[in-house]
């Protein structure tokens, strides 16, 4: 039963995944967007045909754990059907508790990644959109010659 619930959970992370590479809601770094872009003639648009969108181009961090659990997911299935068919030979001879800690290991692992992703492109966006110095004396400036203007019309 751990089997199932192994390839269960690997089959909602790829979901989950998938619905990651297609999401364009939030707004993606310039600095990432074409550093980190997948090149046209790269392996991994060859597989499947990502499509880049306007202003979100597919980037190796959102289509590499894709792929990786596809690959997961299509090993994960071959193993549950070679149980099945076997008479459930691999979930006799291995112990449960080894799902359960390849489940956790898994999906910790997956979640830390995401967070780490989210965060990082979170740091860079705030990087990117922070006022410079002169941009800052520019304002100040802008700020004083309106308010002489106020003050000169009336």
């Amino acid at each position: 039963m751990e089997l199932l619930y192994l390839v269960g959970m690997i089959w909602l992370i790829l979901l989950i995944t998938f619905a990651m590479c297609l999401d364009t809601r939030r707004p993606m770094s310039t600095k990432l967007k074409s550093k980190y872009r997948v090149k046209d003639n790269s392996i991994f648009r060859k597989i499947i045909k990502f499509k880049d969108k306007e202003h979100y181009p597919c980037n190796y961090f959102k289509i590499l754990p894709f792929y990786v659990f596809l690959l997961l997911a299509i090993l994960s299935l071959i193993l549950l059907f070679v149980d099945i068919f076997t008479n459930h030979f691999i979930t006799n001879a291995v112990p449960k508790e080894v799902f359960i800690i390849l489940m956790l290991c898994i999906l910790g692992i997956s979640i830390l990644y995401f967070l780490v992703i989210v965060i990082w492109w979170e740091i860079v966006d705030y990087n990117e959109f922070k006022f410079t110095k002169e941009e800052k004396e520019e304002l100040k400036q802008l700020r004083k010659f309106r308010k002489e203007n106020k003050k000169n019309k009336r």
